[in-house]
């Protein structure tokens, strides 16, 4: 979570600037009007809990300590409890349940477990919150980066973690934007004489689980282009332009789809 200083007045984050670009009209409830979600997402939620299941697999890491698997699993299963046990605003797929998703968390830990090698890294930082500013913008763009690493040829290495349903291609990997904004929000850390290496470790939950790690590399070109963005996205909401995106493949599970019916009813009298 990002820590509630840097929530303090108007900023962007990764989620944000993806928010707005996909249903700028769906930010507006969640950010401006800040309604109430009608539901949380079942995969959403499962998600948060393997991330913290993975934070505490580095930051025992991090102490000179490689967890086992079962108490690996053991701290997912007391994750999981804890956020969706007898939850009733979780919105379950027809395919999910608490018990499904409790033994695919499971599944997905073993194969991450097994596929776990040390690889001579160093962890530097885990669940780290970052806050940095670009060119011509008024407000802060913050986030929080799941790993930072440093190998022993000194490069930082910045991973995120993802639980997609299926793999990734190589253009999802070289277009991935939260990915970007980590090696800009690095280079404004202080290592911008470093070299940078992004790159995702995905738990897949196929119905075989599988565990599948991808590199990419940024340039200063890319980084332009996203700064660029960044300030139409603000121009946006500062302006007040929320259009509502129903070809959206998100569109179908919106948690504001009363609000969104209710804004087109408001429109048309």
């Amino acid at each position: 979570m990002i820590p509630e200083e840097f929530r303090k007045g108007p900023h962007l984050s990764s989620s944000s600037i993806e928010s707005y670009m996909e249903c700028s009209l769906s930010y507006r409830f969640s950010r401006i009007d800040k309604l109430k979600p009608e539901f949380k997402s079942d995969n959403m939620e499962f998600g948060i809990c393997v991330h913290q299941t993975l934070a505490d697999f580095h930051m025992e890491r991090m102490m000179g300590t490689i967890l086992q698997l079962d108490r690996l699993q053991e701290k997912f299963a007391d994750h999981w409890t804890e956020r969706a046990f007898d939850n009733t605003e979780i919105k379950y797929s027809d395919e999910n349940s608490f018990d499904s998703l409790m033994e695919l968390g499971k599944s997905l830990l073993s194969v991450y477990h097994d596929n776990f090698h040390e690889e001579n890294t160093t962890v530097l930082a885990i669940e780290e919150p970052f806050i940095f500013t670009i060119d011509n913008l008024p407000i802060p763009i913050v986030g929080v980066m799941d790993l930072i690493e440093q190998d022993e040829k000194d490069n930082i290495i910045i991973t995120d973690f993802k639980t997609p349903a299926k793999s990734y291609t190589e253009k999802e990997v070289n277009k991935n934007p939260q990915l970007l904004l980590y090696q800009m929000a690095t280079r404004f850390s202080g290592y911008a004489d470093r070299n940078i290496i992004l790159k995702l470790d995905c738990l897949i939950k196929t119905k075989t689980p599988k565990f599948k790690r991808y590199y990419t590399a940024r340039d200063r070109r890319d980084e332009i282009k996203a700064e660029r963005k960044i300030q139409e996205v603000w121009k946006g909401i500062t302006k007040g332009v929320f259009i509502p995106n129903d070809t959206s493949w998100k569109c179908n599970e919106c948690f504001y789809k009363t609000a969104c019916n209710d804004w087109y009813r408001e429109e048309a009298a």
